[in-house]
C-alpha cells in the first residue's frame, strides 16, 4: 500500500472540509476528490468529531471507486466500509459500526425508511459524490436528502461539473451545503432573484440568467466551494478535436424535414410522430444516427454515419476506439454494419460483473472497438489505459455526461494525445447540440475559473 501524499491543493480542500459544516469540492477527474474526502473524514474521526460517513454516489463508484481508494492508501487502511446495496443491505446498515457507508442515489428512499426506525444513526458526515445528481429540486432524491441533511454535522459535495447546464444547477447542491443561507431556501425565490422568466406557448416558463447572475452567484458561494481544474495542476497530453461531416441521403432528409416541420413523417414500415418539442429533438437525433423508432419499431434510414465510422476504424489501424452511442438501435446497426456481433457494449442491461470484465479487457488492450452509453460510463471508470481515441457517433445534450464520458480517457495517467471525433450530419440538429455543449462549457469554465481560488 502507498502512503497518501497530498498536493497543496488537496490540503487546502481538506482544511475547508474539516473546518466548515458544508463544503463543495468542484474538482476535475484525476485530482483526488475521493482520497481528499477520506483524509478529511479520517482527521475528524481521529479527533472524535465524527463516527461514520455516509457516501451517496452513482452505483459504479459505489463498487469500483470508494472501496478501492480505501485499500489503495496506507493512511486509510484502518477505515472499514460497507456498501448498502443488494440483498444484505439492511443487515449491513444495522450491523456493527463501520466508518464508511456507501449507497447509490436510487437507494435513498429505502435508507430514509430504515433510519426512521433506528434509535441511533451510524453516521454523522454526509458526502454527496457527483453531487449534480441532486441538482434538480423536483426529484425524489433531492427531497429525501433535504429531509435528512440536518441530521449530519458535515455535508460535502463532490463533482467535476457543478453547473453542467447553467448556473441554475447550483441551487440544489449549495442548498445541501448551507440549508439555503446563501442562495435562498426555495428554488422559486432563487429564480426570481437571479433569472428572468419568459412564458412559453403551452403555459410553461423558461428562466434565463440576468447579465450579472454568474458574478453574483459566484460571490455568494465562494467561501464554501473550491474549484480545481486539471489544466492548473496536471501535465495533460494534447487534446485534439476532429469534426467528421456526413450528408444525409435524400430519403432520410425527407423524413428528417417531416419531423422538423410537421412533427410527422411516413415510413415504408409505419409512421413517426413527435408529440412535443422534446420528443421532436429526440426523433431528429435518432434520424441523424441512421434509424428512427416508429409505430413498427426501429426503421433504418441511412448508413452515412456508419460509413464514416467504418472509415475511422480503418484509419485507427487496430488502435482502440471508444464510441459513444445514444440509442439501442445504434448498437445493433453498428454491429451489423461492421459484421461483428461480439463488439462489447457498456450500457443499460449489462451486469456489473460483465461491465468490470469489459473494462479490464479494454484497459489490457484486448478490445479494439468499444461501444458505450454516456449515462452508464460517465462516472467511476478509468479507461485511459486502453486507448486514446473517442468517437461520438451521436452527441448528448447533457454537458455533464459529455465531459465525464470524455474524462474516462482524457484524465491523469493518460500518456498520449487524445483525439475526440464527432460524426456530424451537416445542417441538422447535430450542429445545434455541439454548439449548445460548447456554450454550456464556456459558462462552466468561467465558474470554475472564478471559484478556483
Amino acid at each position: 500500500m502507498t502512503p497518501w501524499t497530498p498536493h497543496d491543493y488537496q490540503m487546502r480542500a481538506l482544511t475547508s472540509m474539516v473546518s466548515l459544516p458544508g463544503f463543495g469540492l468542484f474538482a476535475h477527474p484525476g485530482l483526488g476528490k475521493t482520497s481528499t474526502t477520506l483524509a478529511a473524514f479520517s482527521v475528524l474521526k481521529d479527533n472524535g468529531a465524527a463516527k461514520g460517513m455516509l457516501v451517496v454516489a452513482p452505483l459504479r463508484p459505489c463498487y469500483k471507486v470508494w472501496p478501492s481508494e480505501i485499500t489503495k492508501w496506507s493512511d486509510f487502511a484502518g477505515l472499514s466500509c460497507t456498501i448498502l446495496h443488494g440483498a444484505q443491505k439492511e443487515a449491513r446498515l444495522r450491523g456493527s459500526q463501520k466508518d464508511v457507508y456507501i449507497i447509490n442515489y436510487e437507494g435513498l428512499a429505502w435508507l430514509e425508511k430504515q433510519l426512521g426506525s433506528m434509535k441511533q444513526w451510524p453516521f454523522d458526515v454526509l458526502c454527496l459524490d457527483e453531487s449534480t445528481k441532486i441538482k434538480n429540486t423536483q426529484t425524489v432524491r433531492f427531497k429525501t436528502m433535504k429531509r435528512l441533511r440536518d441530521r449530519f454535522s458535515r455535508v460535502w459535495a463532490l463533482t467535476g461539473t457543478p453547473a453542467p447546464n447553467g448556473i441554475e444547477n447550483l441551487f440544489g447542491q449549495i442548498f445541501m451545503l448551507d440549508g439555503g443561507a446563501r442562495l435562498g431556501r426555495f428554488v422559486t425565490h432563487f429564480r426570481r432573484e437571479y433569472f428572468t422568466e419568459e412564458r412559453q406557448y403551452g403555459g410553461y416558463s423558461l428562466w434565463f440568467p440576468r447579465r450579472d447572475t454568474q458574478d453574483r452567484v459566484q460571490a455568494k458561494i465562494a467561501d464554501i466551494t473550491l474549484a480545481l481544474r486539471a489544466e492548473d495542476y496536471l501535465t495533460m497530453p494534447k487534446r485534439i478535436e476532429n469534426r467528421i461531416e456526413v450528408d444525409l441521403p435524400a430519403d432520410a432528409l425527407r423524413v428528417y424535414k417531416g419531423i422538423e416541420d410537421e412533427f410527422f413523417a411516413e415510413l415504408g414500415s409505419g409512421v413517426v410522430t413527435a408529440a412535443n418539442a422534446a420528443a421532436k429533438g429526440m426523433k431528429l437525433r435518432q434520424i441523424t444516427g441512421g434509424a428512427v423508432y416508429g409505430t413498427e419499431g426501429a426503421a433504418g434510414l441511412h448508413d452515412a454515419k456508419l460509413e464514416a465510422l467504418a472509415d475511422l476504424i480503418e484509419e485507427q489501424e487496430g488502435q482502440p476506439l471508444l464510441i459513444a452511442v445514444q440509442f439501442q438501435h445504434e448498437v445493433e446497426r453498428i454491429r451489423d454494419y461492421l459484421k461483428d456481433a461480439k463488439i462489447p457494449y457498456l450500457g443499460g442491461g449489462v451486469s456489473i460483473a460483465n461491465s468490470n470484465r469489459i473494462v479490464d479487457d479494454w484497459n489490457a488492450g484486448k478490445i479494439p472497438v468499444l461501444l458505450a452509453h454516456p449515462t452508464s460510463v460517465a462516472h467511476g471508470l478509468n479507461l485511459q489505459a486502453g486507448g486514446n481515441a473517442v468517437c461520438w457517433f451521436n452527441l448528448t445534450w447533457n454537458l455533464e455526461e459529455f465531459d465525464q464520458f470524455n474524462a474516462r480517457v482524457y484524465r491523469q495517467g493518460q500518456t498520449k494525445p487524445v483525439t475526440f471525433h464527432y460524426i456530424i450530419a451537416k445542417d441538422t440538429i447535430d450542429d445545434n447540440v455541439l454548439t449548445a455543449l460548447r456554450a454550456k462549457d464556456r459558462t462552466q469554465k468561467a465558474l470554475m475559473q472564478a471559484l478556483k481560488e
